[in-house]
């Protein structure tokens, strides 16, 4: 392995006896200085679970010199002497090369088209209609396998003029973002009520529950995300937009 290939480091560190909840705190925080610096891809702290003052640190990186030049910016390297002072001995780093694994598509080459009206309606899926006991759907397409996409998806909804989306929703680990393609309408995320005309977008985080509505016009939305297999949650029990 040398400076130029894409590098996975696990880090291992042991807090000084109750200690384990800031360092965790601060590992996490140190997310905050890197998730913008180049090359790197993933920053995840977890505690282990049978000693509250351990924590790991998995990360991703490009290069190993990216992650080098990082880790090395000087607010990084005062907050490493901050989490040091934490430890009751140094971290145990073990790096590895990433090989492949699910969702991972590095170094992949290539390219799909597909027309988005050619995916099934979501709407006439009998199936789930009667998972979630939902009525007067919209037409939604949801487009991913087609693409051969691993790692993002897309939902196109065709909102009638005055129709509510017909179901609300929200996310235990990934943001959306819907654009709006043609007519006007507004979405509603959790008490809050957007207003919405062409080229529009709306960020929503995870957690928040959202639905759209459409104007006069009718309304078009793409919606766009990460793709992580049950995330979706359905909120049938909410005051509609």
């Amino acid at each position: 392995m040398n400076s130029t290939s894409p590098l996975c480091r696990t880090a291992t560190f042991h807090a000084h006896p109750g200690k384990g909840g800031v360092l965790a705190e601060r590992l996490t925080l140190a997310a905050d200085l890197v998730a913008e610096a180049p090359g790197c891809e993933l920053w995840l702290v977890h505690r282990d679970q049978d000693d509250a003052d351990t924590v790991r640190v998995t990360e991703m990186w490009a290069t190993r010199e990216l992650c080098e030049t990082a880790l090395n910016q000087p607010a990084a390297r005062e907050h490493a002497t901050q989490v040091r002072q934490l430890l009751d001995g140094p971290p145990v780093v073990i790096d590895g090369e990433p090989l492949g694994g699910a969702r991972l598509a590095r170094g992949a080459t290539g390219a799909a088209v597909f027309s988005i009206l050619d995916a099934p309606d979501l709407s006439q899926d009998t199936e789930l209609l009667g998972r979630y006991e939902l009525r007067q759907v919209v037409e939604a397409r949801y487009v991913r396998d087609q693409l051969g996409a691993q790692q993002s998806g897309l939902t196109h909804y065709r909102l009638p003029p005055g129709r509510r989306q017909g179901w609300a929703h929200r996310h235990g680990i990934t943001e959306e973002i819907y654009v709006v393609l043609s007519g006007s309408g507004r979405i509603k995320v959790d008490e809050d009520l957007f207003d919405l005309g062409v080229l529009d977008a709306v960020r929503v985080a995870p957690g928040s529950v959202r639905e759209l509505k459409a104007g006069p016009e009718g309304l078009g939305v793409l919606a766009f995300g990460a793709h992580v297999p049950g995330d979706g949650e359905m909120v049938t029990d909410w005051s509609a937009p």
